[in-house]
């Protein structure tokens, strides 16, 4: 009986490990090319005659968040941090950061335009 508790407790250190190491890789920092949009109008904005960066500032002040469209995935992460994204609203970007467990949202560490 003691061996068997033994051999319990070595397997779910191993499987706490495992499932450490798969969170840690999940939070691993990560590039992105991305396109500063606005949670409103996501992969395209819809307000005609406004050039993007004019649009997505409409749609903030109207109260929409700014977000990262992800071609590459083709999805769009909310932002952690509004500030580190509002000078690019509009604009194609390089973005390095940690996307979240649930995979919504980046959290942004450094942003250039390209």
């Amino acid at each position: 009986m003691r061996r068997f508790r033994n051999v319990a407790t070595a397997f779910s250190l191993v499987l706490l490990l495992a499932g450490a190491a798969a969170l840690a890789a999940l939070q691993e920092e990560q590039t992105w090319a991305a396109h500063v949009t606005d949670d409103m109008c996501a992969k395209e904005h819809m307000m005609d005659g406004m050039t993007d960066p004019e649009c997505a500032i409409a749609c903030v002040e109207m109260g929409a968040a700014l977000a990262l469209y992800v071609e590459a995935d083709d999805a769009v992460y909310a932002v952690d941090d509004q500030a580190k994204v509002t000078e690019f609203a509009g604009q194609d970007v390089t973005v390095t950061g940690v996307l979240s467990e649930d995979k919504s949202t980046i959290t942004v560490n450094s942003i250039e335009a390209r």
